[in-house]
């Protein structure tokens, strides 16, 4: 269907708003201090990765939902581009994060899959994208849920934000979008939080 005129127009308005705003978190420091982000461990199929402790189906369900709150529009990436799927699993295993927040994220991506198995009969990732931003308003009825909403996009903005070298925003895709210059100097090996941490630690 070709959209009229204010369609456009307001289609416009988002994706500017949303850069400014993301543009805003940048200036504010939010993508300072991010935990490390390994590579998963990539299989002959380059969309295939390991994704415990998340079951084959929760990463379906996951990448569905990712797309849902950060779709590819204009010449914007989308959440699955920078890596963002990778990013939660990451945190799901970091043992440095709170077991109650991996549990918090996980459960309710059980319970999106659930609700909409039990209205539609199928798995979240196979309803169509107007039916999945349908059963995720209902879903965000709820507080606890519409907190792990906003807890996810978090997640989102950080792989959008960080530096390639932590495995997300590959080939600077986010920075470019955002016309963002990172400055200098750039992490290094040396100094990525996994190593301070583990020197910290061993002080």
């Amino acid at each position: 269907m070709i959209k009229d005129q204010e369609d456009i127009i307001e289609d416009y308005k988002w994706e500017i708003s949303r850069k400014d705003f993301l543009k805003s978190l940048l200036v504010l420091g939010v993508a300072a201090n991010i935990p490390f982000l390994t590579s998963c461990e990539t299989k002959e199929d380059p969309e295939f990765f390991d994704c415990t402790p998340l079951s084959p189906e929760q990463l379906k369900v996951l990448q569905a939902l990712q797309l849902v709150l950060f779709p590819k529009e204009g010449n914007g990436p989308s959440a699955l581009e920078v890596n963002a799927d990778k990013w939660i699993v990451y945190v799901l295993n970091d043992v440095r994060e709170p077991q109650r927040e991996k549990d918090f994220i996980v459960e309710h991506l059980e319970g999106l899959n659930l609700l909409s198995k039990e209205t539609h009969k199928v798995s979240y990732d196979l309803l169509s994208m107007d039916r999945q931003e349908d059963l995720l308003e209902l879903f965000f009825e709820e507080k606890a849920p519409k907190r792990w909403g906003s807890r996810m996009l978090t997640l989102i903005f950080e792989a959008l934000l960080l530096d390639p070298l932590y495995g997300v925003n590959p080939n600077n895709i986010g920075w470019t979008w955002l016309n963002h210059n990172p400055g200098t100097p750039r992490p290094n090996k040396q100094n990525i939080y996994p190593t301070i941490y583990t020197t910290m630690n061993e002080v």
